[in-house]
């Protein structure tokens, strides 16, 4: 075996393209990304990275193969730690955008390849190239009519010496495509669909409980429903509708369930904390806790409902309570007043607040439509 021989690995977002110039690339671009992040989290049998490549990695790994059944266990780990996580993002999600609605759609392909590597070193990187490289690119446009597989080529199972894992998913499947330069390449391939039927249960969040009753402030805005949820639950809108904010602190890219972020004004603080998000047809709920630095706990609850163009905004103020002793009336008496003086003042915030937010939607929503958007 030459000494410039390895393996070539390429794990391949199925789906990448649509997903990035289909829908809103803040969003797409930041999923990709922790995507990524879970594939490199799941190298099993510490292969190096020469570069990633926007929706694929290029591992490789100079010497001895790695054998058959490390190679189908590294791939099964990535592809279920992929999809697991797709559950979560799909589980803890806030936002209605086109890319957080379809993530759950992406999927993986992998690409194996034992050739020879020439690596080289450009600055602190280091990179291979050559001829096998650019073969396992070219192995990624095939022809095979699936989205989730593992090939790997005759060159890589030339260097095996064991039979395949007896596992039900691993079944082999031949392929052969004839490339420019390269002319017919013999691979093998085996499809990872019926991984997702048993990927493990992703831990459940518990609901937040519906609010119902007479809310505390009902406003209607002349903007659509997605436009207003969208100003509502991404943190960076409170810029433009929040008077006094000096900084947003800890604000995640991407509000999802359990999110967290602080606003922080010139005489308190308010730590954020998304609890609770339901969607249906023309109507969404919305629920965050507040902390205010001040020593009060409250929760906001928003319905959202779809009407005519527009939307209803119903909020309700949700007090925490568990500062009450149920073995003291008098203390629970001053509690009660307290609280009673806190939330009148936090309700007439709050009704000049969604104000000026009710402007803040409206505002955008013109613009939008003079600009045809």
């Amino acid at each position: 075996m030459p000494d410039n021989k390895g393996l070539l690995y390429i794990p391949d977002i199925s789906g990448f393209t649509k997903f990035v110039t289909q829908t809103e690339t803040k969003h797409s671009n930041h999923i990709i990304q922790e995507l990524i992040e879970v594939i490199l989290d799941s190298n099993i049998i510490k292969l190096r990275v020469s570069e990633i490549e926007g929706d694929a990695v290029l591992f490789y790994k100079p010497g001895q193969a790695p054998t058959l059944r490390e190679l189908i266990e590294q791939t099964k780990q990535m592809f279920v730690n992929f999809h697991s996580y797709l559950k979560i993002i799909e589980r803890d999600r806030v936002c209605q955008c086109g890319a957080c609605s379809s993530a759950s759609k992406l999927s993986l392909k992998f690409i194996t390849h034992y050739g020879v590597l020439e690596e080289v070193s450009i600055q602190n990187f280091k990179k291979i190239m050559g001829s096998d490289v650019i073969l396992a690119h070219r192995l990624l446009k095939n022809n095979i009519d699936e989205s989730e597989y593992l090939l790997y080529t005759n060159q890589y199972t030339e260097e095996q010496a064991e039979t395949l894992p007896q596992e039900e998913w691993v079944e082999e499947k031949s392929y052969s495509e004839n490339l420019e330069n390269f002319g017919t390449v013999d691979s093998t391939y085996i499809t990872l669909s019926t991984l997702k039927q048993n990927l493990p249960e992703v831990p459940p969040i518990n609901p937040a409980k519906e609010v119902e009753g007479d809310p505390d402030i009902v406003i209607d805005i002349d903007a659509p429903l997605l436009l207003v949820h969208d100003a509502l639950t991404d943190q960076e809108h409170k810029w433009k509708y929040v008077e006094g904010i000096k900084e947003i602190r800890g604000a995640e890219d991407i509000n999802r369930l359990n999110s967290s972020h602080t606003c922080v004004f010139d005489d308190l603080e308010v730590h954020f904390v998304t609890t609770g998000h339901s969607a249906e047809k023309d109507q969404i709920s919305y629920s965050e806790r507040a902390e205010v630095s001040i020593g009060v706990a409250f929760t906001n609850y928003y319905k959202l409902k779809a009407a005519g163009g527009g939307t209803e905004l119903s909020f309700y103020l949700i007090q925490d309570d568990s500062d009450n002793d149920k073995n003291n009336i008098v203390i629970n008496f001053f509690n009660f007043l307290k609280n009673k003086f806190i939330r009148k003042k936090v309700l007439r915030n709050s009704t000049e607040g969604l104000g000026h937010f009710k402007n803040y939607c409206e505002s955008k929503y013109n613009e939008q439509g003079n600009s045809g958007d």
